[in-house]
């Protein structure tokens, strides 16, 4: 696969993969870190705008899983009647 901003997508691409949600937490923490740290030098810099889009549409990506899969913004309380705790 050629990715052109493996830095950030290549933890992306492992977050919203369908592979089993026993560690989806983990692995949406890890590529919200390494977008984040991307965001920072991109911070620094003009131009890029195709990343910086690219990352827009990732982390919007990665708040819907959040909210659809791991109960976000009630992480750490317990799971609400009917929803399935994912939690790791």
């Amino acid at each position: 696969m050629d990715l052109k901003f493996p830095t950030w997508q290549l933890p992306y691409l492992d977050a919203v993969s369908e592979i089993p949600l026993g560690n989806l937490r983990e692995r949406v923490d890890v590529a919200e870190r390494a977008i984040l740290i991307r965001l920072e030098v991109l911070s620094r810099t003009s131009g890029r705008e195709s990343e910086r889009l690219a990352i827009r549409e990732a982390l919007d990506a990665l708040h819907v899983i959040k909210k659809g899969k791991l109960d976000f913004p009630n992480w750490g309380q317990a799971p609400r009647p009917g929803k399935v705790d994912n939690r790791a």
